[in-house]
């Protein structure tokens, strides 16, 4: 039977969540192993903190004969999320780069070392990050470029003007609003500065005619991850409120059939892993092998970034300031 008050108490603690609750205390790096957040600790800097999906378009993708080699694979997609970005900003030597949520500064390193613009000033709203990331890049000799703080991404606490690039790499739909760090993109780039995103929408419109408990499940399961209704956008209110914002050049490329399926199957078997590692006596790689093949096999529709968030488009976005 639908429990009314109990799905209002959970509604409640999950309208209640933000994203340095969420990632100083529930969510770690999606690397092998999966680490909390404390359980996160810097050796040399090198080590992978990645946390995002991954573009998976020319990655080997994870299935039940490689699970075993999951970390590795996994990493590599998501640093070739960061290279997409970086290309799609036409990211050079010359360019003053903005990026805001940067989690454990993973993409900072890449384009620092392998773009090498000017400058990269990261802000973020969760302590804990930006104490490993700024360890991090003090131990691999970064700071003359890299230079990461505690700031909010809808209040840039910069003046205006003063960026070539503002990344957002999986970090904007967590922005309370995304509305405002657009606002706030445009008013630190210079003319001409590019904005480009890594992001979840809608392709059309999910939430009208749906009946109440669904609604009731999307919202609730997008608050425990710090996703405001707010942000609950279409791909065409997307290009509307870019627009709107100030933004020309704006467009939205799909990467979601490069991202959802792979990571869904990347996901089951990091976590199968990873509780194999852990408790070896329960959990055999034989049964984590099966749960990967059956990850794999699922239909678009049942995987979670649509069952639990109701986002089934994952989009690069790109735009410009006149």
């Amino acid at each position: 039977m639908f429990n009314v008050m109990q799905v209002a108490r959970q509604l409640k603690s999950a309208v209640l969540a933000d994203p340095e609750r969420f990632y100083s205390n529930e969510t770690g790096a999606w690397v092998t192993g999966l680490p909390k957040p404390q359980d996160i600790h810097v050796v040399t800097g090198r080590e992978p903190f990645w946390i995002n999906l991954g573009y998976w378009r020319d990655v080997e993708r994870v299935d039940e004969t490689n699970c075993e080699r999951v970390g590795e694979l996994f990493m590599t997609a998501q640093a070739q999320l960061a290279h997409l970005l970086a290309r799609t900003a036409r990211l050079s030597k010359h360019d003053s780069v903005l990026d805001c949520g940067f989690g454990y500064a993973d993409q900072d390193i890449l384009w620092a070392e392998e773009y090498r613009p000017a400058r990269i000033i990261g802000i973020n709203v969760t302590p804990n990050q930006v104490r490993i990331g700024q360890e991090r890049v003090r131990l691999m000799g970064l700071e003359s470029v890299v230079r990461l703080e505690l700031g909010s991404a809808t209040r840039i606490p910069y003046g205006s003007g003063e960026f070539d690039v503002v990344f957002a790499l999986e970090s904007a739909m967590h922005f309370r609003t995304r509305g405002d760090f657009l606002r706030e993109a445009i008013r630190v780039l210079r003319p001409g500065g590019r904005l480009v995103m890594a992001d979840m929408c809608q392709k059309t419109d999910r939430e009208s005619g749906s009946g109440l408990r669904r609604r009731l499940r999307h919202r609730y399961w997008r608050g425990r991850i710090a996703f405001p209704e707010a942000n609950v956008w279409t791909t065409q209110r997307y290009l509307a409120e870019l627009r709107e914002a100030g933004f020309q050049k704006v467009r939205l490329e799909s990467i979601a059939s490069d991202v959802y399926p792979a990571v869904n199957t990347a996901l089951a078997a990091l976590r199968g892993m990873t509780a194999a590692e852990r408790r070896p006596g329960d959990i055999t790689v034989a049964k984590v092998r099966e749960d990967v093949r059956r990850a794999r096999q699922m239909e678009f529709e049942q995987l979670q970034w649509l069952t639990l968030f109701n986002c089934d488009e994952y989009a690069v976005v790109h735009a410009e300031k006149p």
